[in-house]
């Protein structure tokens, strides 16, 4: 068989123009399919990151019913002190913080505004949340009575740090209540929902506003990665009956199927490169064949057997497809590392955190997503000799010798 590789392998440098075009096109349409996914995937990625940083969390822990109708009288009791206790037992369990969440309306003397309402533990919820560190005017609840705004709500309320506003929610009697605040600081957010129509409180503060008896609406869960969301939600389950608990996916099921769809588009960018791929190696195998016809007559008469010029057609396949696989690797590895430090989209800004995305996206390519295009390059080889490789043990080695 090693005469057979060597053979294979002379044969494929016999017209290097012809071969270079192919293994070309092959590097040319694997580097461009995975800097484009890992793009694609730094994008969805970057979105579910950034839901999950700022607002999901991995799970969320809500008294039943609450997902169906998320009303202020659904509610943790005793501040959550079962579920906190449940949480914190669990190994997964990074880190935790309680929220109380309620609609309200914001007033300034410029404007009023419908907003959400979130009461949060300052110092809890920095471990589970960006807001804390994404600050760009005045200080995270460094006073009482003091609301934290998104930068989108501020410009719509006409309000900076230390102006007046009046926020007036329904209690949880269905009675209006109200409290002055001061604007204590202003942070900014690629979720663009959460920054023009989010104001945080200090949850001793929300529970006093809403009237709630230490109640809370529900518990951000933060585990050591995505992937342990599932068993965490199936551990807490069990360990508290009568809860709801959803992962962050059953919360925004929207970035699911994107992140869905984004697996779909990568196999259909998979399959278009490769059927090209597939065309080009098997006509340079049939050139390569008909142009050798008489010399395959010679090695057939001589005594090589017709299983092993079908392997010698398919390693001349194979090396075609590994040569421009491998220089495919090296292009989206050396374009990818040159955009290791992001590509800046803050012209396009607006429109990038309209669906939560910041301004500089950080491409994303994992060890896993080399597999599937070797694997699926090397079946693609292996089905393109086929034809080649029964056109040449068809020949008979009688009329091969004679053939000009």
């Amino acid at each position: 068989m090693l005469s057979i590789f060597r053979l294979a392998w002379r044969n494929v440098g016999r017209n290097p123009r012809r071969t270079g075009v192919v293994i070309t096109a092959v590097a040319v349409g694997i580097a461009g399919t995975l800097i484009s996914m890992a793009i694609f995937y730094g994008m969805m990625f970057q979105m579910v990151d950034n839901a999950i940083r700022t607002d999901l969390g991995h799970l969320q822990i809500h008294a039943q019913g609450y997902d169906d109708d998320p009303a202020i009288g659904l509610l943790l009791r005793a501040g959550g002190e079962n579920e906190i206790r449940a949480v914190n037992g669990d190994p997964f369990t990074v880190r935790y913080a309680p929220r109380i969440r309620g609609e309200g309306l914001v007033t300034s003397p410029s404007a009023s505004v419908g907003i959400r309402v979130i009461g949060i533990d300052p110092a809890l919820e920095r471990g589970v949340s960006v807001v804390a560190d994404s600050m760009v005017d005045g200080d995270y609840f460094a006073r009482p009575r003091t609301a934290v705004l998104g930068r989108g709500l501020a410009r719509r309320l006409g309000v900076d740090v230390g102006d007046k506003i009046v926020l007036s929610v329904q209690d949880l009697n269905a009675d209006m209540t109200g409290e002055a605040l001061r604007v204590g600081g202003i942070f900014h957010s690629p979720l663009a929902e959460l920054e023009r129509s989010t104001l945080f409180l200090a949850r001793e503060e929300a529970d006093r506003l809403f009237g709630l008896g230490g109640g809370i609406s529900e518990i951000v869960v933060v585990a050591h990665s995505r992937d342990q969301a599932g068993e965490l939600q199936e551990r807490l389950s069990a360990a508290l009956p009568g809860r709801e608990i959803r992962r962050w996916d059953e919360l925004q099921p929207m970035l699911a199927s994107m992140l869905s769809m984004m697996d779909q588009m990568a196999w259909g960018l998979y399959v278009t490169i490769f059927i090209a791929m597939a065309f080009g190696i098997a006509n340079v195998l049939l050139m390569a064949i008909f142009e050798r016809i008489r010399e395959i007559g010679i090695l057939l008469a001589v005594g090589l057997s017709r299983s092993r010029l079908v392997a010698m057609v398919i390693a001349e396949s194979l090396f075609v497809t590994l040569l421009g696989l491998a220089i495919g690797f090296g292009l989206a590895l050396g374009v990818l590392s040159l955009l290791s430090n992001g590509i800046d989209l803050s012209a396009w800004a607006d429109g990038m955190n309209a669906y939560g995305m910041g301004t500089r996206i950080v491409p994303v390519l994992s060890p896993e997503d080399f597999k599937i295009p070797t694997a699926v390059a090397l079946l693609t080889a292996l089905l393109a000799s086929a034809w080649p490789a029964i056109r040449a043990v068809r020949l008979r080695p009688a009329e091969a010798v004679r053939h000009d």
